[in-house]
């Protein structure tokens, strides 16, 4: 196996939602039955699920992209805009809308692919510098020390926190800085083509994995061991 410093790739970036966390199963019913009782509003699951299918088609419509510009550049900015998309779902009541946004930023809510811990670890155990630049309106290490890797990132970059966020190249440019490498020696691994792929304008190679996810099937993160030069046989089945 070669050391970090005898390949091209010295250093793994990651996205974070998509790439190493599942951001597709957030909202259950059950968990929106429990934040609502905890806002003081009753629901069954069955009234739940149709709250989360109602909420989710208008977020996610294409014509809201406009709507949610800049929402990930401070705590305050994601909070009034997604609780103000919420709301206009509905519309629904503030306690209700709470109720919702707590299931987004709840931070137990976030599972990670069947392989991301394991490249993660193997990566670290290889002395390979490892971050997270994420595009994202709270704080997430919560996540990664509760899955028991937070120790294993050299790097967390939230956009949230320097006030970039990708497509912009200068938020890459912070989280190599943070790495201490030039981008050209930084492989990010991201899902989206715009907003990840945009970390080749910025220099760095860049690994795209495919839109379609499961949490319950691996990501195909094995891939990044290879191209950083760690060989994956002995810390992740392939």
């Amino acid at each position: 196996m070669s050391g970090p410093g005898e390949r091209g790739v010295q250093a793994v970036l990651f996205d974070f939602a998509g790439t190493l966390f599942d951001d597709t199963g957030v909202f259950t019913a059950s968990r929106l039955v429990a934040k609502a009782g905890n806002r003081g509003v009753r629901l069954d699951e069955q009234v739940a699920a149709t709250l989360i299918r109602r909420t989710l088609a208008y977020v996610d419509a294409p014509e809201r992209s406009a709507a949610k510009e800049g929402c990930d550049l401070s705590p305050d900015a994601h909070r009034r805009i997604w609780t103000g998309l919420i709301a206009d779902a509905g519309p629904f009541e503030p306690p209700l809308v709470e109720a919702l946004y707590d299931c987004l930023t709840d931070n137990d809510a976030w599972l990670p692919y069947p392989d991301a811990l394991p490249v993660l670890e193997a990566l670290s155990a290889a002395g390979v510098p490892t971050g997270v630049l994420s595009n994202i309106g709270w704080d997430i290490r919560p996540v990664f020390e509760r899955t028991g890797v937070l120790d294993q990132l050299d790097a967390v970059v939230l956009s949230c926190e320097v006030g970039l966020a990708k497509p912009d190249p200068a938020v890459f440019d912070v989280a190599c800085e943070r790495l201490g490498l030039p981008a050209g020696r930084v492989l990010f691994v991201g899902d989206d083509p715009v907003k990840d792929g945009a970390a080749a304008r910025a220099g760095l190679p860049v690994y795209l994995l495919p839109s379609e996810r499961d949490v319950r099937v691996p990501r195909g993160l094995t891939g990044v061991l290879r191209l950083a030069g760690v060989e994956s046989g002995r810390a992740v089945a392939a």
